[in-house]
């Protein structure tokens, strides 16, 4: 009968790691291969000197998974103005806004209302529970949840600039 010492010294850590990456990639390849997901960057149009026009917002949202819904209203507040959709399901925002501005605070709600904490993964679900009105996201690779902050109106994002601008005025 051989000794169970001897039995483990036959492989090494190494080995039994690239044992189990093999095993994980014939059995569940999404769980060792990183998907990244791309998402556009926002198409903008001056509508005229005080709107902007969001051409591609429809299309964010669907890459997103997420509500138009909640996602304008998580730019409305950010921005700190109104805002209303047209008939081809573009965004239109009252005030002039650099395409730059926009990049930044999607990634913003990327952050908080779509990548899963625990794996970084994009492919998540954003729920409403109804008894505490909280949201949550839950993650469909991992299967973590986590309750997400509440979109606060009333709010407003600044940048650098802005209160690069906002010293220049005081002073």
């Amino acid at each position: 009968m051989e000794d169970v010492d001897d039995r483990k010294a036959e492989y090494t850590y190494e080995e039994l790691l690239d044992r189990v990456v093999d095993l994980l990639q014939a059995n569940n390849p999404d769980l060792v291969e990183k998907k990244r997901t791309r998402i556009k960057p926002p198409q903008l149009q001056l509508l005229s000197s005080k709107k902007t026009l969001w051409v591609n917002y429809q299309e964010i949202c669907s890459m997103m998974q997420r509500d138009p819904l909640h996602v304008y209203q998580f730019f409305m507040a950010e921005l700190g103005t109104e805002g209303s959709m047209d008939g081809n399901q573009r965004l239109i925002i009252r005030g002039k806004y650099l395409s730059k501005y926009i990049e930044s605070l999607l990634r913003k709600y990327v952050i908080e209302y779509v990548t899963c904490e625990m794996c970084r993964s994009p492919n998540t679900d954003l729920v409403k529970n109804q008894a505490s009105r909280l949201y949550f996201c839950t993650c469909r690779d991992c299967g973590s949840s986590r309750s997400v902050a509440p979109i606060r109106s009333g709010y407003h994002a600044t940048s650098r600039a802005d209160r690069r601008a906002a010293r220049n005025a005081k002073g």
